[in-house]
């Protein structure tokens, strides 16, 4: 009875045996669970730069960081560190090492207590999957976990999914997260040391915190490069190299870097498609954004006197439309100036920024560079009553041309392009050229659309101007180069809108040459302006009303630049323009987008047709025109007739549109005495004796002067100025010039050549 008893006993177990091992088998064969293997409750997301060191990281559900590596490619430092340090046969075990196993039992045996581990790569990504409780029958769940990860995937899906979800400490999992976290850097770009010092870390990520126990961290990275060399790995020479080559930890502070755009980026994932993204490698530059950084806290510590607060700024690469820096205000953290406010994206005034628009059209309809535009007074019928334009200098300055009206910046004859041009198309080229956030109507803005009277953002005027900086031709921006999901598979970035025409090739290029014109700027701003550079630039600048923002934006071959100063509040600046506040950061962050760049030319002049112009008319140089210039026209479109306005007794012509314009000025006496009017003693309109002139802080030194203007006697053909400080200047026709504004009392003196005694004497003072 015994004997069949201990038989039945015997094939109960072995039956039991049987099917354990079939169910065992049952198990590993049976097909994994699809969701086994996502990873989109742990994932975190990362933003990186252009180079992949992480700006910003964002979270996971599991309040964990965590990204795949990118295209599932394991670098080989990687693969060989952890390897030596885990899984010596990682390449020859189904998922168990025996070996290992035997080992452990040994040696633990031996010890009397736990001293040593078998757990393999597969078991530990196990553990990972399907957490157990540790006990042996969760260690026997673990193993056999891990048969059946390996019996379905290839040794290289088992190391990724590993190397993707390994804890290495600080609620970071995964290699290239903790790359990012520890170092900055990608794993891809890890040292052997780095990928040692993690390496070190899986089997106890507190116990080497390489932060609260470094001395740690770096013992488990000296065995592990020790193992390395065991393995075949690295030579003792290469191991010791590594141990002696500094880590370059990141500080433990939590990563937070170009947080305007970040931001922007985190509140667009939907938008843009990538709400599952995992890791966003942007466009920027870090050693340019940390420069423009730098730039705009000197510039701004500069303006503080001036009531400038803030400042912003993007810089664009012409070629691909990459955001290379972009700055929304000078400290994001500091609340009481509003510094989470993104002075990139915010909408506000541009002032005079959008007259090269008004004016590259006009340029495409029949205008060109020296056609002469009336900048007198002008009263014009608007949908909200009658509008009367002024210049900023408070001036009219008669005749003159486009080039001259453009660089200068003079309002009323842009005001006179757009009435001409008509609201509606001057509105209808802006919205082509990229400026989405015109969406009131042609009446709503009327001419004064020229003069920025409309809601525009800064980063639409850089990708505005990078469209002139590319002939006309606007074409999306680019902050991200890259995303990738929780697998590491590349994800569609969408553009924000398709490339375009918006103003023809050669227009653009002839209205290239005017905003890179220094001589044609001098009038206004004073040939030592903010926006002479070493190196050629096309520029315009833009104060809105008030004195509330200060725009400059500009472009080379290369590179677009544009820049707001000013306050989030609205508060207005003390007299500061777009040449003296905005003009001086942009040059500043110009010249750091072009270091280390040779600067390609701006135009080809070979494009264009030149003609000897007078400088007063725009017609061709006459024989009583006293002097002449070179002008460029698009083939065909050069002036014909001569200049009609200097006549041959030395009288000027101005006709009755500047007429007005021309006696305040002094020079048209000799025509209106010819036709009737009164004649008038020689002597001085500008100054007059006792006139007073203020230094005005809201412009540039060089820029500002006395006006001189002299009714000369009839039939002269040469007079001279005498200061009292020695100096004698010549006068011609039609006998204007400036004289430096001196502080102080100052006297003037009128001679005709040969005289005995001054034709007239002035006094006036400056302060």
């Amino acid at each position: 009875m015994e004997r069949i008893t201990l038989r039945g006993a015997v094939r109960a177990v072995a039956v039991l045996g049987a099917l354990v091992v079939v169910g065992c088998a049952g198990f590993i064969a049976w097909p994994l669970p699809g969701t086994l293997l996502s990873r989109e409750a742990l994932s975190s997301l990362v933003l990186t730069d252009r180079t992949g060191h992480a700006l910003r990281e964002v979270l996971s559900r599991e309040d964990g960081r965590s990204v795949g590596l990118p295209g599932g490619r394991i670098p080989p430092k990687v693969r060989q560190a952890f390897i030596a340090a885990e899984d010596q046969r990682f390449a020859w075990h189904p998922g168990v090492d025996v070996v290992a196993v035997a080992r452990a039992a040994r040696d633990n045996v031996s010890a009397g207590r736990i001293v040593s581990g078998a757990s393999t790569i597969p078991q530990q990504l196990a553990r990972r999957l399907v957490p157990r409780e540790r006990s042996w029958w969760g260690k026997a769940g673990e193993a056999l976990w891990a048969l059946r990860l390996t019996a379905h995937l290839s040794k290289e899906q088992v190391l990724l999914e590993y190397l993707d979800r390994v804890p290495l400490g600080n609620s970071t999992f995964g290699v290239e997260a903790a790359a990012q976290r520890y170092f900055g850097r990608p794993a891809e770009r890890l040292s052997e040391g780095q990928a040692a010092l993690l390496a070190g870390m899986a089997r106890s990520p507190a116990r080497r915190d390489p932060y609260r126990r470094p001395e740690m961290a770096m013992a488990g990275m000296r065995d592990v490069l020790s193992r390395m060399v065991e393995e075949g790995f690295l030579t003792k020479v290469e191991a010791k190299a590594a141990e002696e080559t500094p880590l370059d930890l990141v500080p433990p502070e939590r990563v937070f870097e170009v947080p305007h755009l970040t931001t922007a980026l985190l509140q667009r994932l939907p938008e843009l498609g990538l709400d599952r993204a995992a890791r966003i490698e942007t466009t920027i530059d870090p050693a340019l954004q940390a420069a423009v950084e730098k730039a705009i806290t000197e510039e701004l510590r500069g303006l503080a006197h001036r009531r400038v607060g803030e400042a912003a700024a993007i810089v664009l690469d012409n070629a691909t439309g990459e955001v290379l820096a972009y700055v929304g205000s000078s400290d994001f953290l500091d609340e009481e100036k509003g510094g989470q406010n993104d002075g990139v994206r915010s909408l506000r005034q541009p002032g005079s920024a959008l007259k090269p628009f008004a004016y590259g059209l006009a340029l495409s309809k029949g205008f060109t560079p020296s056609s002469v535009l009336a900048d007198v007074e002008v009263h014009l019928a608007t949908p909200g009553g009658a509008y009367v334009p002024k210049n900023y200098d408070r001036r009219v300055h008669g005749p003159v041309r486009l080039r001259a009206a453009l660089a200068s910046s003079y309002n009323i004859p842009a005001v006179r392009v757009a009435d001409a041009l008509g609201p509606e198309q001057v509105l209808r080229v802006l919205r082509e050229a990229g400026f989405q956030s015109l969406t009131e109507s042609a009446s709503h803005y009327g001419v004064g659309i020229v003069l920025g009277n409309g809601d525009v953002t800064l980063r639409e005027l850089a990708r505005a101007y990078r469209g002139l900086a590319r002939g006309g031709v606007v074409g999306p921006l680019r902050e991200v180069r890259a995303a990738f999901g929780p697998d590491g598979s590349a994800l569609r970035i969408p553009q924000e809108l398709e490339e375009h025409r918006f103003l023809a090739a050669r227009p653009v290029e002839l209205l290239t040459d005017v905003l890179a014109d220094e001589a044609a700027r001098a009038p206004a701003f004073g040939l030592d302006n903010a926006l002479r550079l070493p190196f050629r630039v096309a520029a315009k600048t833009g104060t809105s009303r008030a004195h509330v923002d200060n725009w400059a934006a500009g472009f080379t071959r290369e590179r677009t630049v544009a820049v707001w100063v000013g306050n989030f509040d609205g508060t207005p600046m003390r007299g500061v323009s777009g040449i003296t506040g905005a003009g001086p950061v942009f040059a500043r962050v110009m010249s750091l987008a072009m270091a280390g760049i040779r600067a390609a030319p701006l135009v080809d002049r070979s494009h264009f047709e030149s003609a000897e112009i007078c400088p007063l008319s725009g017609e061709r140089a006459g024989p009583n025109c006293p002097g002449a210039m070179k002008e460029v026209y698009l083939p065909g479109t050069a002036p014909r007739h001569e200049c009609k306005m200097h006549r041959s007794d030395g009288a000027l012509d101005v006709g009755p549109a500047y007429l007005a314009w021309a006696q305040a000025e002094g020079l048209a006496s000799t025509s209106v005495s010819a036709e009737g009017g009164p004649g008038m003693q020689p002597g001085f309109i500008l100054p007059a004796n006792g006139d007073e002139f203020l230094v005005e802080p809201q412009l540039p030194e060089g820029a500002q002067a006395v006006p001189v203007r002299v009714m000369a006697p009839q039939g002269a053909k040469l007079l001279e100025l005498r200061t009292d400080d020695g100096r004698r200047i010549e006068l011609r026709p039609p006998f204007v010039t400036r004289l430096p504004a001196v502080e102080g009392e100052r006297r003037l003196e009128l001679w005709a050549p040969g005289g005995s005694e001054p034709l007239a004497v002035t006094r006036y003072r400056v302060r």
